[in-house]
């Protein structure tokens, strides 16, 4: 696609400069990540009309433990008070 590595996801600013160099984008607005998440974040907004990183605050509720054991769709939540890790089996996981 084409200006999606180096077009801001968050503030829509785009230079060629705020990809530092392979694999780091900066830009003034403060927004930095890896530049191909990026990329991709642009494309995503651009397919889907959304975007799921603008609006968000970053802070997370509840945070569950993704374990590669439960395999793509599973989740464990963090052990609580000397209780075993729960298990549940989802769908698919959401970021929202």
């Amino acid at each position: 696609e084409k200006s999606t590595s180096v077009t801001c996801h968050i503030c829509g600013k785009v230079m060629a400069s705020n990809r530092r160099h392979r694999g780091l984008y900066v830009c003034s607005c403060g927004w930095r990540t890896q530049a191909d998440i990026n990329g991709a974040l642009n494309i995503y907004e651009r397919a889907y009309q959304v975007s799921p990183m603008k609006g968000s605050s970053g802070r997370v509720a509840r945070p569950a433990v993704v374990s590669y054991l439960l395999g793509w769709h599973g989740v464990a939540e963090p052990k609580r008070e000397g209780k075993p890790l729960r298990a549940s089996v989802l769908g698919c996981l959401s970021i929202y």
